[in-house]
Order: C-alpha cells, then sequence, then structure tokens
C-alpha cells in the first residue's frame, strides 16, 4: 500500500512541475500558431501566374509542362 501512495506522490509532483515548468501554451500562443498555419496554407496554395510562354514548373518533380495540359507529363500532378 505504501508503494501505491508513493507512486501516486511522484506522479503528482511530475505532473505539478510539468505545469509550473511551462508545458502548456497560452490561448495567444496557439492563436498565433493558427495564423501562421492559416497563411502558409494560403502560400502554398496560391495560384501563379504563368510568363507569356506559358509553361509551368511542377511544384512535385520541378519539371516544366505546359499550362494548357493542366496536369504534369513526367508524375502527373496537377500544375
Amino acid at each position: 500500500m505504501d508503494q501505491v501512495i508513493g507512486i501516486l506522490v511522484l506522479v503528482a509532483v511530475v505532473v505539478l512541475f510539468a505545469l509550473l515548468s511551462g508545458g502548456g501554451r497560452s490561448a495567444s500562443e496557439l492563436r498565433m500558431r493558427h495564423r501562421w498555419d492559416a497563411s502558409f496554407e494560403a502560400e502554398i496554395r496560391r495560384v501563379e501566374r504563368t510568363d507569356a510562354t506559358g509553361v509551368l514548373r511542377c511544384r512535385s518533380c520541378g519539371s516544366a509542362g505546359s499550362e494548357r495540359a493542366g496536369r504534369c507529363s513526367a508524375c502527373g500532378s496537377v500544375l
């Protein structure tokens, strides 16, 4: 019985230490992280305009493909 109480006290001390050392994040930090994630997602999904050549670079493999094709001839992903 004494061992069980000792283990519970040890777990409580570890949890208390984790809370006091800043293991949790504040609400403002979580909001800032969410804003950064949202802007990053918007940036990677941004549509890029082409120059007069009508050629796009594939984001997956880096090869050049026709804008009209819509798909990369090398890997098949959407340009």
